[in-house]
């Protein structure tokens, strides 16, 4: 699902620096990090640079081009605010984003009505860290559909 895609990341906190190994693992055409302080998102994508294509801009600096895949790692949705992007840049893209809430975020509300192709929040990824961890603890992987299905309920 990722590889030779473009890849669009909102935010350059410890979040996002966790993401971006595996996201170049597996091999993405390029992998663009966007954030309001242009150095923090050149710096997090030179120090990557070595595992695949990747840079660093500025929200306002976001390359115009399509992109497959646009992850949000700023906590900017969960106060009701996206950042200025041009809403063409998700049209036809799947959106993520690494918040949750009972309610669709800022960012999946905008992304959807911007014609995203297809949107989801970061509950899954809140319950499988989870599930990695008791399985670390007690030896036994747990069954995380059921979980996750709850938490949606």
């Amino acid at each position: 699902m990722i590889a030779q895609k473009n890849i669009l990341i909102l935010g350059a906190g410890g979040a996002v620096r966790g993401v971006i190994f595996p996201l170049l693992a597996c091999k993405p055409l390029q992998v663009v990090i966007a954030n309001r302080t242009v150095e923090k998102a050149q710096q997090l994508a030179s120090t990557f640079a070595t595992y695949g294509p990747i840079t660093g801009c500025g929200f306002d600096q976001v390359p115009e081009c399509s992109f497959d895949i646009v992850i949000n790692g700023t906590s900017a949705s969960l106060s009701g605010a996206v950042p200025e992007l041009d809403s063409g840049i998700v049209q036809n893209a799947f959106c993520y984003d690494m918040a949750y809430a009972r309610e669709p975020t800022a960012f999946l509300q905008w992304a959807s009505q911007a014609n995203a192709r297809s949107t989801a929040d970061g509950l899954g990824m809140l319950v499988e860290q989870a599930a990695e961890a008791f399985f670390i603890w007690e030896g036994v992987f747990p069954n995380t559909g059921p979980i996750i299905n709850e938490l949606r309920a």
